[in-house]
């Protein structure tokens, strides 16, 4: 915001008197004050007056062309990536899209966050098209969009996109993860068949259900990851991790070994599957 003229005077005021050069010119004594130093017509006020009414014009001016160009850059639609997640969350289940005259754009004509179904996205730029992902939510978890919910939310995007912008928008289940591990237990905290003594509960499924749970939608699951967020249970001594695999709903029954050290889901997120089977456990002597 512009300072007023008598801010920047006053700023000036108070360089010019703790000058120590200046105040041993003009004979100021410390601690003397600018107006019982300088009456209102001296040259000195006068000067430093005018100053500081050019300084505020210009900082007005300068004000008002940041405001109009801020103005200009909100109006102007950035494709990014960034931009295609925003406008994804910002759907709104209902409600038609109202086209603004004066900037070209559709938005709602009122925000409703009540009625904006999707809460997890995920864009991929794909160099000649772009991939968007999405689900709504269900107790705290991903969930994909279905039916005419699916169908009104592709319309959207295809409506408010940039032209000549191929979407490719999807919403597809979690994807199943198989993981196969051998773990070496502390007796006192976990039995041989990975039980908490103190409570009864799997800590290990808890864990590698968490970290899971834990990947960003659209993001990666990382076996090292896996591996230290089981060695961070209470009770395991050692982990040795054997092969993980995936399952896609376009796979149906099949799983697929992960190759790597890394991979991302199609559906955008994960849920383990036949840990009680797929995890071993060998008691520490």
């Amino acid at each position: 915001m512009a300072r007023t003229t008598a801010e920047i005077k006053k700023t000036m005021t108070d360089a010019f008197l703790s000058d120590k050069t200046l105040r041993e010119k003009y004979g100021l004594k410390e601690g003397t004050t600018w107006n019982a130093a300088f009456s209102a017509v001296s040259i000195e006020n006068i000067l430093l007056f005018v100053v500081a009414a050019c300084c505020h014009v210009l900082e007005v001016l300068t004000e008002q062309w940041i405001n109009e160009t801020c103005e200009r850059m909100d109006r102007a639609v950035v494709a990014s990536v960034p931009w295609y997640h925003r406008t994804a969350l910002a759907f709104q289940y209902g409600d038609s899209l109202v086209l603004d005259e004066d900037t070209g754009r559709y938005g709602y004509a009122a925000t409703d966050e009540g009625k904006q179904p999707v809460k997890y996205v995920a864009v991929r730029d794909r160099g000649t098209s772009v991939e968007i992902l999405a689900s709504a939510d269900k107790d705290g978890m991903p969930v994909p969009l279905e039916g005419d919910m699916l169908t009104a939310f592709k319309q959207y995007l295809n409506t408010v996109k940039i032209a000549g912008i191929v979407l490719n928008v999807y919403s597809r289940p979690a994807d199943s993860i198989m993981v196969r591990a051998e773990v070496w237990v502390d007796p006192m905290v976990l039995s041989k068949e990975g039980t908490r003594l103190a409570d009864g509960s799997k800590a290990v499924n808890d864990a590698v259900n968490a970290y899971l749970r834990g990947i960003v939608y659209g993001g990666t699951f990382n076996k090292t990851k896996l591996t230290d967020a089981i060695q961070a249970v209470e009770g395991v001594v050692d982990v040795e991790l054997g092969q993980c695999f995936y399952k896609t709903q376009d796979s149906g029954a099949a799983w697929t070994l992960i190759e790597g050290n890394n991979y991302t889901a199609a559906g955008g997120s994960m849920v383990a599957e036949g840990l009680d089977n797929s995890l071993a456990y060998v008691v520490e002597n």
